[in-house]
């Protein structure tokens, strides 16, 4: 009660038989914690029940100055809400795996279709944001049999997603539902998923971050999700399509970009956590980060431990070299169209595929996409480029360059041209009646 009065809060305590003692306190949601938390200091919580529910409509002599007292903090959950919510958000199994499968395969048939409102839909059913924030919150919880499931749940759903995007690939293209001479990296969704790149790992840390300020506030997290699976589920069915097409440098990318996309959404949602003050239990305790983990636990967690680091550390260097040749190929780009003799060209798009250390013996590929005001012809403009790309990255390289015709009309202009027309017509029409109608 002393705590409960040093907040100002308007308690209702209800004593029972064998001296048990109910208390009813209603307080706004970024005084849970902290409340809590002197709670537990004082003793309370180790031989009690605790439950927190949602009030409808609170009046009490105390309730609104305490709310007003709150009203500029940011009204995150406490850890045990925060647990229990995870906890709740966690699909069971069984339709874990199942929206994973219609998803991941509503996915592969929009990317084939080039259409993106069946990637949007394969978005919104994906159950991937459960599993992807539950493993930063295992850690911070210290729940590490949540921490070692999310982690397993997320690399058996999504290597699940890639075989089963595969299999609907390989049935799509042999049994005729697609051209047969379709070449999966022309497809437009297809071809911005060759590999990860520097503004593809950007979005995905954000996703994390949003996805863990959402799940620890009230605020709502039916979109959070969408954004979640819409890093994760396109590059998992570009990866299985890869598979049915047998194209292993754009499976390599993709599956590259894949890995970068979880990982970056994990980190992401761990540094917001913290950032959040989450902090984990063994920091402010007396005992150590080893004794926080149970004795029977200890092996499968430092086991999945060193798994995470290896794949961050080789994933982040893959990435870095990726977007390192990325980025040499768009400077050589620029500096060749800048020359005198393409000014009539203009850049659209620039689509590489993975460009870091690979076991493949095949040129990587580069395509370029230019418009031209006419129909000039560039016969040394793809020689050029690939020597300049060769000779910048120290790499094999096949530059494909696609031209298209556009035209640019000013609108001013046009009308100046129409309005001259109109004249010189009106005069011949005058000289063929008579002076009068000329000069009028």
């Amino acid at each position: 009660m002393a705590v409960l009065d040093n907040y100002d809060v308007d308690c209702i305590i209800i004593t029972g038989n064998e001296d048990k003692t109910l208390i009813l306190c209603p307080l706004p949601t970024a005084a849970v914690s902290p409340v809590l938390d002197d709670l537990r200091q004082v003793g309370i919580g180790d031989e009690s029940y605790t439950v927190m529910t949602k009030a409808e409509f609170v009046e009490t002599p105390n309730f609104t100055d305490l709310r007003q007292q709150y009203s500029a903090a940011v009204r995150k959950l406490a850890k045990s809400e925060l647990h229990a919510k995870i906890r709740d958000i966690q699909w069971p199994y069984q339709l874990y795996y199942l929206g994973t499968i219609l998803s991941v395969i509503a996915a592969a048939a929009g990317l084939l279709l080039d259409q993106p409102a069946l990637i949007i839909g394969a978005m919104i059913i994906a159950p991937q944001a459960s599993s992807a924030l539950a493993a930063p919150a295992g850690i911070l919880l210290s729940d590490w049999e949540l921490f070692v499931d999310s982690v397993k749940e997320q690399i058996l759903g999504l290597g699940l997603a890639i075989i089963c995007a595969a299999l609907f690939g390989w049935l799509v293209r042999w049994t005729g539902f697609v051209p047969p001479g379709l070449v999966i990296t022309q497809v437009e969704l297809v071809g911005v998923r060759l590999s990860p790149t520097f503004l593809s790992t950007v979005g995905a840390i954000i996703a994390g971050i949003v996805g863990a300020f959402g799940y620890t506030t009230e605020q709502s997290t039916a979109l959070i999700g969408v954004m979640i699976a819409a890093a994760l589920i396109p590059a998992a069915a570009a990866v299985g399509l890869a598979a049915a097409w047998t194209a292993p440098v754009f499976g390599l990318g993709a599956f590259l970009l894949l890995l970068v996309s979880i990982l970056a959404i994990n980190l992401g949602a761990f540094l917001t956590l913290l950032a959040m003050g989450y902090q984990p239990d063994w920091r402010a305790a007396d005992h150590s980060f080893r004794e926080s983990i149970p004795s029977e636990q200890r092996l499968t967690v430092y086991g999945t431990l060193l798994l995470l680091l290896v794949a961050t550390l080789s994933t982040g260097y893959l990435t870095a070299t990726n977007i390192v040749f990325a980025q040499s190929v768009n400077q050589e780009m620029e500096m060749t169209l800048d020359q005198s003799a393409y000014t009539d060209l203009s850049l659209s798009s620039v689509q590489t595929a993975y460009g870091g250390p690979s076991w493949r013996a095949e040129p990587t590929n580069v395509t370029v996409r230019v418009s031209r005001t006419s129909n000039q012809e560039y016969p040394n403009l793809t020689k050029q480029l690939e020597g300049r790309i060769e000779r910048r990255t120290n790499q094999d390289i096949q530059v494909t360059v696609e031209f298209t015709e556009s035209q640019t009309v000013d609108s001013t202009s046009l009308a100046m041209r129409k309005g001259v027309l109109l004249i010189f017509s009106g005069y011949r029409v005058g000289i063929h009646t008579n002076r009068q109608n000329l000069n009028r």
